[in-house]
């Protein structure tokens, strides 16, 4: 039994190899295809506009939302990114806010002072559910790949989006890429063509990165305000 499952592990692992050996061919299929499709510049103008909007609704979150619920709790916002400067550089490149997380316990606890018996609870909890790149994220690419293969939106369903991103940040699992499995599989539910997902694919890796930090750093910001009033 042993030696029948380790040659059907083995196996799967060759079929697992070849089918990454041909993931770069797929990729450029998709990408050709959509190019091929382009009639004007104005679907370059489409897609360049939809990633402003994931890029400027995490630049939002993180310059503006976040600073000022700080500074409304009495906090510097400039004390708190320098204290978890680290941990925003490790989320950044690993891209995954679960990996981050001894980083961050260590930042908060040893760099801002955040009492242990807080931290050890609100930033697990944090990573857990707290993923409000990502919220953005799923909402923008779910209206931008349905709208681009004529799907229409209603006020009524648009709102409704807004908990469904929601819940489904909730959900998703602190890794790389989770957003983007997410939106994928939300897509198909709908039965919604899935090219554009794979011309966004390679644009996915900064967004994720650009995510991940903000992730972190929202975990950070709810840490220290609840230590915050904690202490008050």
């Amino acid at each position: 039994m042993s030696d029948l499952f380790g040659s059907l592990f083995a196996a799967l692992l060759e079929i697992a190899k070849t089918i990454v050996r041909f993931i770069p061919i797929a990729i450029w299929a998709f990408v050709t295809e959509f190019v091929a499709d382009l009639e004007t510049m104005e679907s370059l103008a489409t897609l360049g506009i939809y990633l402003l909007c994931v890029v400027l609704a995490n630049l939002i979150q993180a310059l503006i939302v976040l600073p000022g619920l700080l500074k409304y709790k009495g906090l510097s916002p400039v004390t708190v990114f320098r204290g978890m400067a680290p941990a925003l550089n490790v989320a950044f490149w690993s891209k995954s806010s679960a990996a981050t997380l001894p980083v961050t316990l260590q930042c908060a606890k040893e760099r801002l002072g955040v009492k242990e018996k807080i931290a050890g609870f609100s930033l697990p909890l944090c990573t857990a559910i707290n993923m409000n790149g990502c919220a953005g994220f799923i909402i923008i690419t779910v209206m931008f790949v349905a709208m681009s293969n004529g799907f229409d939106f209603s006020l009524l369903e648009m709102l409704a989006w807004i908990f469904i991103a929601t819940l489904a940040a909730i959900g998703n699992a602190g890794v790389p890429m989770g957003c983007y499995f997410l939106s994928l599989a939300l897509l198909s539910t709908m039965n919604v063509p899935l090219t554009l997902m794979f011309v966004i694919l390679p644009f996915y890796a900064f967004i994720d990165m650009l995510e991940t930090s903000i992730n972190v750093w929202s975990d950070a910001c709810v840490t220290c305000i609840v230590d915050a009033e904690n202490k008050s």
